[in-house]
């Protein structure tokens, strides 16, 4: 039995190959669009998407800032609260905000002005 030569039907047939070009089936088009759709998904769309995350995470740093500045304030009002001296002081400067006056000052105002204390207790009697 003689060898056949087939280099002619081989050669002469098209080739069908994802990476010649223009070749790939459409099946295999479609394949690509499955991994993009993921990521896409992935990334943007989803609630824990990547993106979403990064935002959340933008925010907690933000929110932690805000939490320590809050806790310095507390301290600091809580350290003024229980000094007696400090209380005092802060008490004094609100009741001279409402016009009120030590015993034995003399409020002189320019212009309109709250009533003095002296003025208040007269009205209110």
């Amino acid at each position: 039995m003689r060898p056949r030569d087939i280099t002619g039907r081989v050669l002469g047939r098209p080739l069908r190959s994802p990476y010649a070009p223009g070749g790939g089936s459409p099946r295999t088009r479609w394949l690509w669009l499955v991994p993009a759709a993921w990521l896409l998904w992935a990334g943007v769309l989803s609630d824990h998407s990547w993106w979403r995350i990064a935002q959340l995470r933008h925010e907690l740093g933000s929110e932690k800032s805000d939490l320590q500045r809050v806790r310095r304030e507390t301290e600091a009002l809580k350290d003024q609260a229980g000094d007696p001296a400090l209380r005092t002081e802060h008490a004094e400067e609100e009741l001279r905000k409402r016009g009120m006056a030590k015993p034995g000052e003399i409020i002189y105002r320019l212009g309109t002005g709250h009533p003095d204390s002296a003025q208040t207790s007269a009205i209110a009697h």
